[in-house]
């Protein structure tokens, strides 16, 4: 049984749990989640400002919305059992949800409710279907081949694998990413999601874990084992770039000056401002493995550490100060509600914490 640290949103942390390959009496995928009003104080995996609106995921289907700055939170009507780990909107209404099980849903009235557009059990079939056709036509591909295989055992495995991260670049086109290199897009808005495996250099499979769009047409994976790629819309490709680091990459975000930041185990952070050519060490504190980073309305870098600390930069990333967070044992998301208050996610649920800058 493959297992896999407790961070399942963009990261792997330090415990392990059991991957789940099956369930004994029921199928998550087939039942919706259930309302429950300890849904703000229970397990939750990210955490984001939509608009005027904040939204959380966690397990057993959760997701929460809160249109009061956190004060109180409504249950969304969601259509599975599966834990989601990350959500995306790129406006306000039209969003997507994305998690355990292969696991895409889809919302147009601002979170509130969900539909599923695909799950786990297309996965393997529809993989395959695309390699076996791609590899009849190029028989000497061995990197095709690679991909027959996978899909082939993703289909005996069943739907036991997440997409870690979704990322919309437009109200129709966008990607999602996960578990030993899971990569798919949608060109309609999610009616139809493809394999893009095949166009991306990740010939490891190694997990995928998050995303961080550049104003120019391209955009960053962070992944694990040391991996960075960077997409191009226009090519429809994304190529492995060089990095100093072998450890997992958990967190990647954009500072305002164009530079971006990529952070993850053992607290390790590096900056490049050239798209990836190079790589500075950021100047920074020791900290716990590093899992989220936001942009504050300040225009501050904010990265967060899995043990409670968060780490804050206001020269875009080229150094960080720690601040520790009182009552914050464990973060997994954070998100600003103003430019004292956050409101982090974590095992316990909901946290709205103030802190002085």
């Amino acid at each position: 049984m493959v297992v896999f640290m407790t961070r399942i949103r963009h990261l792997l942390l330090a415990g392990t749990l059991a991957w789940p390959t099956a369930y004994a009496s029921y199928d998550v995928l087939d039942l919706p989640a259930v309302p429950s009003d300890l849904a703000p104080k229970s397990l939750l995996y990210s955490v984001s400002r939509v608009g005027d609106r904040l939204l959380a995921t966690g397990h057993h289907g959760h997701i929460i919305y809160s249109d009061d700055n956190g004060e109180t939170w409504t249950q969304a009507e969601v259509p599975v059992r599966s834990s989601i780990l990350d959500l995306h909107f790129p406006r306000p209404e039209l969003g997507w949800a994305v998690g355990h099980d292969g696991v895409i849903l889809h919302s147009s009235d601002g979170g509130a409710s969900w539909v599923k557009q695909y799950d786990g059990r297309q996965y393997g079939k529809d993989g395959l279907a695309l390699y076996q056709e791609l590899l009849q036509q190029d028989p000497a591909d061995e990197m095709l081949q690679m991909l027959v295989e996978e899909m082939q055992f993703a289909i005996e495995q069943g739907a036991d694998k997440p997409f870690f991260g979704v990322h919309f670049h437009s109200d129709t086109f966008g990607h999602v990413a996960g578990a030993y290199g899971m990569f798919l897009w949608t060109l309609d808005g999610g009616k139809t999601w493809e394999h893009r495996m095949h166009i991306i250099e990740n010939y490891g499979f190694n997990h995928l874990f998050d995303f961080t769009e550049l104003d120019d047409g391209r955009f960053f994976i962070a992944g694990e084992i040391g991996l960075a790629l960077v997409g191009d819309l226009g090519k429809q490709s994304a190529v492995a770039l060089s990095t100093p680091w072998e450890g997992s990459f958990f967190t990647c975000i954009t500072a305002n000056d164009g530079s971006v930041i990529m952070a993850g185990l053992r607290g390790r952070a590096y900056r490049t401002v050239d798209v990836g050519e190079t790589w500075t060490a950021v100047e920074k504190p020791p900290s716990s493995s590093l899992v989220d980073s936001i942009v504050l309305s300040d225009g501050r870098v904010l990265l967060a550490g899995q043990a409670g600390d968060i780490l804050l930069s206001d020269d875009d990333g080229i150094s960080f100060n720690k601040i520790q967070l009182p009552g914050v044992e464990r973060i997994y998301a954070v998100a600003e509600i103003d430019p004292n208050t956050l409101l982090i996610a974590g095992p316990n649920g909901i946290q709205r914490v103030r802190f002085e800058h």
